[in-house]
């Protein structure tokens, strides 16, 4: 399911419309989403709460909507969460993974993928974004920052998931 059929689906349903009601002010701040996932065939999209610093989340499949307990945003104290401006949202994903998967054939001709994690986000510095995260079989992780306007590459970077590791 394309992200913008998903959101209108979820704004046409009765839960949705109920936590809109509570919730006057929150505001579409991520959608996310597993490639290749048959159990996560759908998108997790979250609705941002200023008031009170927390995100809710839905699970939109085919056919059925979930409401996630509210939770804390993970995130650095410092950093806003801003609302994601779906008119920026130009190309579909399908197009945006071909120019994702062009660039890694590219110019990370060694990476084969086991995991796509893909999240639509507005960040700061880059503005509507595409994030675009390869796990590969070597436990490296490949990310790359596309325009959702023009698909356009911002940014990419490979790292090893070794360095995640916190300094002890």
């Amino acid at each position: 399911m394309q992200l913008i059929d998903t959101l209108n689906k979820l704004k046409s349903d009765e839960i949705f419309n109920e936590f809109k009601k509570n919730n006057k002010y929150a505001y579409f701040s991520y959608g996310f989403k597993i490639m290749g996932e048959k159990d996560l065939d759908g998108w997790q999209l979250g609705f941002y709460t200023k008031d009170n610093d927390k995100v809710t989340t839905f699970t939109v499949s085919r056919d059925k909507i979930e409401v996630n307990p509210e939770e804390e945003v993970f995130k650095k104290p410092s950093m806003k969460v801003n609302e994601i401006n779906l008119e920026k949202i130009k190309l579909p994903l399908e197009q945006i993974m071909d120019k994702a998967n062009e660039f890694k054939k590219k110019n990370y001709p060694n990476e084969i993928d086991q995991k796509i994690i893909v999240i639509v986000q507005n960040l700061e510095g880059f503005g509507d974004i595409w994030n675009i995260t390869f796990i590969t079989k070597a436990f490296n992780t490949l990310n790359i920052k596309i325009s959702t306007e023009d698909g356009k590459i911002l940014k990419h970077n490979l790292s090893s998931v070794f360095d995640f590791k916190k300094e002890g």
